[in-house]
């Protein structure tokens, strides 16, 4: 199973970092921010980017969504890689199981977008430095006859310049046409890939900014 790094040691961990900020460390990203945000849900911040989106445990109002937008994605909140990311439509046999299998049977919160159909074209993966988008973004294509584009799932990646409509100004994101589903912020992947085709050093810019940073 692919999940983010989040445990009882990522907890500790960011504790102890508390502690070395308090006492003057320079510290990036805020433990307390990586505490508090999950990736999934730290997007719905921002409903006006966002597609129509329900976070819920409960079954009947799963299927509600679902006979309302009758095309749409499922997903758990603490998934990562494209790991248990369903596609369902209105009248698919298996919407009940998978729902059941998500909430843990209305124990457990599920995520549903509506299913944007420009991810057939790939989604996009944004770094921002201190607030500042890279000028090169990861567009990663799902592989025929996937939903997801995830690298991890067997999605491939292009690096393409940013366009206007990716100006977001605001960090680690993921964008499915111009539509945020995502904002990473314990696993924001993607340098390596952009700094291959970048003409200067993604990577310097990041030391750059980490110098000029100002917790305060």
């Amino acid at each position: 199973m692919r999940f983010p790094p989040i445990d009882a040691q990522y907890l500790y961990t960011t504790q102890l970092l508390d502690r070395a900020q308090a006492s003057g460390v320079r510290v990036v990203n805020h433990p307390q921010s990586l505490r508090d945000f999950n990736e999934k849900l730290f997007a719905l911040a921002f409903p006006q980017c966002c597609p129509p989106t329900l976070v819920t445990a409960d079954l009947a109002a799963g299927r509600s969504f679902l006979e309302q937008h009758q095309d749409i994605i499922a997903k758990p909140l603490h998934g990562m890689g494209g790991f248990s990311i369903f596609r369902l439509r209105q009248g698919d046999p298996n919407v009940n199981v998978v729902f059941e299998t998500l909430s843990n049977h209305n124990q457990r919160f599920m995520l549903l977008q509506r299913y944007i159909p420009e991810i057939t074209e790939g989604d996009k993966r944004i770094l921002l430095i201190n607030g500042q988008a890279i000028d090169y973004v990861l567009a990663r294509r799902a592989a025929p006859g996937e939903t997801r584009a995830n690298l991890a799932a067997g999605g491939t990646g292009r690096v393409m310049p940013l366009s206007k409509t990716d100006r977001l100004y605001f960090v680690g994101l993921d964008v499915i046409g111009n539509y945020l589903t995502e904002i990473n912020i314990t696993s924001p992947t993607g340098l390596r890939e952009i700094e291959s085709v970048a003409p200067y050093s993604v990577a310097e810019l990041f030391f750059k900014k980490l110098t000029e940073f100002n917790p305060n």
